[in-house]
């Protein structure tokens, strides 16, 4: 398969993203001995009156529920419990679940109750550079190494990381939609999320399924070929299968729930976002307005990027034929082609 060859150009966003996810990832396994306990989820006694005010005791509880030495040391990984009692009473109602993990993860993770009910929205984004293991990290890279390469090469530097922030925010945001309606709601619906509020979620998967499904738009004709499978796939197959498989593990309450709701959100996005690229274009503009004019244009009142993109259609279409072009490169010329013509008129 083609589609990764040349994909990590040095100045690429792809290569830098890829980089920087790796960086991250070793800089979190240097911190991991200066773990931050991170409340996760809260197991209340139904028989507790809603109006009581309730406070976690700063004890830990073995495994088994019962009180660890006072003075015994938080470990730096894993998992511990702490009681939950009703304020001024001795009365245990309930216990807490605490994940300790590094600061990165303590504080770029993404949680309805971290991003929603506290409004952290930056944790939109930076879960995206976090990862729970090797295997989560390597799977990712991967797949930006092989698709995200063709869709840069398309969207060019700024939109292509427009792009994938914006389909990993949206994989952010399914996951939310999900939890909290499963939170709310009085009755159960295959697809929602029923796990506690406060569970974190990380990875670049959202983003990757993005790159995946814009990659089988514009280029429909590859086909991937896998280490168990002796033959061709067709890239959209590849694509919408792999999406598929994330959709059934959603509906049926699979281990990964909670990720699958994120990676349909991705792929949601980036279906979308890739049909309508020009959506990207303000993404960043924090101090500048991208959809003022600029003042420098090219021939027939085309802008310089969009004169640049034609040329290198052009010299695709002499290298290797019309046959070669994408549908989105074919659009491109037909609408340069008939900007030429109302020019001319």
């Amino acid at each position: 398969m083609r589609l990764g060859v040349g994909s990590l150009r040095l100045l690429s966003f792809n290569a830098w993203l890829i980089g920087l996810n790796v960086a991250i990832f070793v800089l979190g396994i240097l911190l991991s001995g200066r773990g931050v306990p991170v409340l996760i989820e809260r197991s209340i006694e139904p028989s507790t009156p809603q109006k009581a005010k309730l406070v976690i005791l700063d004890q830990m509880l073995t495994t088994g529920g019962q009180p660890v030495a006072p003075g015994t040391p938080i470990p730096s990984s894993g998992y511990f419990r702490r009681p939950i009692l009703v304020e001024g009473t001795n009365q245990i109602v309930g216990t807490a679940l605490y994940q300790m993990m590094d600061p990165l993860t303590a504080f770029g993770h993404f949680s309805t109750y971290q991003g929603f009910q506290r409004v952290e929205v930056w944790r939109l984004v930076t879960f995206q550079f976090l990862h729970a293991n090797f295997a989560h990290l390597l799977l990712n890279m991967l797949g930006l190494y092989f698709f995200g390469g063709t869709v840069e090469r398309n969207l060019g530097f700024k939109k292509y990381a427009a792009f994938y922030l914006v389909c990993g925010i949206f994989g952010g945001l399914a996951y939310l939609l999900l939890n909290v309606l499963g939170n709310v709601l009085p009755f159960q619906i295959p697809g929602l999320l029923f796990h506690a509020t406060m569970m974190p979620l990380v990875g670049a998967s959202a983003g990757v399924f993005g790159v995946i499904v814009a990659c089988a738009y514009l280029e429909p004709r590859e086909s991937v070929q896998l280490l168990f499978i002796p033959i061709g796939i067709p890239l959209p197959w590849f694509a919408y299968g792999y999406v598929l498989f994330s959709i059934l593990n959603l509906l049926s309450g699979g281990k990964n729930a909670g990720g699958d709701a994120a990676h349909v959100g991705g792929a949601i996005a980036g279906y979308y976002f890739i049909r309508h690229s020009h959506l990207l274009r303000d993404f960043f503009d924090v101090f500048t307005d991208s959809r003022r004019p600029q003042g420098q244009r090219g021939r027939g009142g085309v802008g310089v990027d969009t004169e640049r993109e034609i040329d290198r259609i052009l010299a695709k279409v002499r290298a290797t034929g019309a046959d070669s072009l994408t549908g989105a490169e074919r659009r491109t010329l037909q609408s340069a082609t008939a900007r030429g013509r109302g020019a001319d008129a």
